[in-house]
């Protein structure tokens, strides 16, 4: 089995009397892409959070690449690339002094070239932000979880809101960071994405992960153990298939 890349125990976090998210037990192991699905208010984003220390758990513990991720949070950060769902990017500079100045942010960078390269930023790169479309500003914010370098990406719903095609191409560059044997955790919504991306899927649902598995074994939460994964996320937590499929 490969290396435990992170491991939460108890994982809890209350705003105010909302339970977002319920003792949470997992463990991610190296070069997979694991994904989180379920529900708005699942706790997905709460819970990536914690994990990559940007939110302090009320209780249980997290180590990410064997370290504590609140008191190794300087060390962590140098080794992990986040994309949070609602990530604020500098909308007045342009693409290229944006990528120029998260690369000073760390000890260790990846060719700023290559990511151009990798997610067709070249035409853009004397653009503003701020004139950029939805797509491309999610491959600029692609490109700067992936500046450092690091371990282990987080993607949180890195397609959410674009078109078909442009899912399409953000998906193929997810494979290309899987096959340098990066570890990746991806919270997304859309099923499809799920099935075609991960090897291991958690489902979320009221602040719980209900249920953990690959797509073969998840499906074994089916009456009969027929179906596909949209029918065990349904099955799991309550949802119809036209919000499935919205």
């Amino acid at each position: 089995m490969s290396n435990l890349v992170i491991d939460a125990d108890g994982l809890t976090k209350r705003y105010g009397d909302f339970l977002a998210v319920d003792d949470l037990d997992l463990k991610v192991y190296e070069g997979e892409v694991f994904g989180i699905i379920g529900p708005n208010g699942a706790g997905k984003t709460t819970s990536i959070e914690m994990i990559t220390a940007f939110r302090k758990p009320d209780k249980g513990r997290v180590k990410v690449l064997g370290l504590d991720a609140q008191k190794d949070f300087y060390q962590l950060r140098e080794r992990i690339g986040v994309q949070l769902q609602h990530s604020s990017l500098y909308e007045k500079l342009k693409v290229k002094e944006v990528l120029t100045l998260f690369a000073s942010y760390y000890k260790r960078n990846r060719s700023i070239e290559e990511l151009i390269s990798m997610l067709q930023l070249e035409k853009y790169l004397n653009k503003s932000i701020k004139h950029l479309s939805g797509g491309w500003k999610q491959r600029v914010s692609f490109a700067l979880a992936l500046i450092n370098d690091p371990d282990i990406v987080f993607l949180d719903e890195p397609t959410t809101g674009l078109d078909p095609e442009i899912r399409r191409d953000i998906w193929h560059i997810v494979q290309k960071i899987k096959a340098e044997g990066k570890t990746i955790i991806l919270t997304t919504h859309y099923m499809e994405e799920a099935q075609f991306l991960c090897d291991r899927i958690g489902v979320f649902n009221k602040g719980k992960m209900v249920a953990c598995g690959s797509k073969k074994e998840l499906v074994k939460h089916l009456p009969g153990q027929e179906g596909n994964l949209e029918d065990v996320y349904m099955n799991l937590t309550g949802v119809m298939r036209e919000e499935v499929r919205a």
